[in-house]
């Protein structure tokens, strides 16, 4: 029962830490780290489901100050459309491979995803991160 409870517990402390990372100023060890791909699902899922508080995580707080705020938003939402439709006509779609590029600059990281949904139809998608301007810090590409 005790290993149980500290199974719960450390499942409980993972998630927390994992959704508490922000998604707009990643911290990783370099191109390679695992976060990337972590982040490429959270932000492909927030895609698939239009969910604009998400979308919004991924881009600096400046956009969404103003005047400019309403253009950012609908520039992320219809971003975000495209991708839906395209993932909607592939229909049941089997995610292949995931991994991170290593033939990338130090300053760019990039998740490759190869998915099908049969013999009709497979695509190449992912992520590109790169490293914010005079920082360790990491942002999402859009």
């Amino acid at each position: 029962m005790k290993s149980l409870s500290l199974s719960t517990l450390l499942i409980a402390v993972t998630t927390f830490t994992a959704n508490a990372s922000p998604n707009y100023g990643i911290a990783a060890k370099n191109n390679q780290d695992p976060i990337f791909i972590e982040k490429c699902d959270v932000y492909q899922q927030a895609q698939k489901e239009g969910d604009l508080e998400t979308l919004k995580s991924f881009v600096d707080k400046v956009w969404f100050e103003g005047e400019k705020a309403k253009r950012a938003e609908q520039a992320l939402l219809k971003k975000a459309a495209r991708f839906e439709q395209r993932v909607s006509k592939a229909g049941n779609y089997i995610v292949k491979e995931k991994r991170l590029s290593d033939k990338t600059q130090d300053n760019i990281a990039q998740v490759l995803i190869n998915w099908t949904n049969g013999e009709k139809f497979s695509s190449n998608d992912g992520c590109v991160f790169e490293k914010i301007k005079d920082s360790d810090l990491w942002r999402i590409h859009l």
